[in-house]
């Protein structure tokens, strides 16, 4: 597993690298660190080949936010993790869906819990492809692209960042397949990729591509619970 720590206070940082060395040696887990005390550095370099980032938020240049809007404009599995001395800083982490975060000074106990926080959603945010099946042939598509799966008479529409798939089949059927990946039923007939939630209003659900669906009172209560494990209970 690939972590990076981004943090201009070096003290902050080497314990940072001790807690994870310490994670390592109690969990025979196997890491490679790289430290970063600049935010510009580590965005030069960003590929996209990291597991976690631990990101502290207040730094000079780009701030923690900042480079956390940029991270997600490539890569939207990796895991973040704020660290920050205010924590009225750390509810911004919604917008970009950062795993939790840390007010300093971080004790081992606190760290410990939120890294295994990003292992689970690490887990979940893994690629996984399904078939779909219609009259215009078989198609391979990414789960992690489906923005939401509504149910139109006998068919259920996939509904992607750039298309829209087809296929018969149930609800019921679409659920059991999708089991144990990050989607909800926002209404009767309608799942939801929890990551693309950008607001849970009091009867609607407003995606990142801008779109808006149907909230219902039935639903509510056990839609926001998954949105809030799926987001690892910050």
């Amino acid at each position: 597993m690939k972590i990076a720590v981004v943090d201009d206070s070096k003290e902050d940082a080497a314990l940072i690298v001790t807690y994870l060395e310490r994670f390592e040696r109690e969990n025979s887990q196997s890491f490679q660190i790289k430290v970063f005390y600049a935010s510009i550095d580590f965005l030069e370099e960003y590929k996209g080949d990291y597991d976690v980032v631990f990101l502290d938020i207040e730094m000079p240049g780009s701030d923690g936010l900042e480079v956390a809007r940029e991270i997600r404009s490539k890569d939207q599995s990796v895991g973040i993790i704020f660290i920050t001395s205010l924590a009225q800083y750390a509810i911004e982490g919604y917008a970009v869906q950062a795993i939790d975060f840390m007010v300093k000074p971080v004790g081992y106990y606190n760290f410990s819990t939120k890294l295994q926080k990003a292992f689970r959603f690490i887990e979940t945010h893994r690629e996984k492809d399904i078939l779909i099946n219609n009259k215009e042939g078989i198609f391979r598509i990414r789960v992690s692209e489906i923005l939401y799966i509504e149910k139109e008479r006998d068919y259920l529409l996939f509904h992607m960042k750039e298309d829209c798939f087809s296929t018969r089949g149930s609800i019921k059927e679409i659920k059991d397949k999708m089991s144990g990946l990050p989607f909800s039923e926002c209404t009767s007939g309608c799942l939801v990729h929890l990551h693309y939630i950008k607001r849970i209003g009091k009867d609607s659900v407003l995606l990142t591509s801008g779109q808006e669906l149907p909230l219902s009172r039935r639903q509510k209560k056990t839609f926001t619970q998954d949105y809030i494990q799926f987001m690892g209970g910050m």
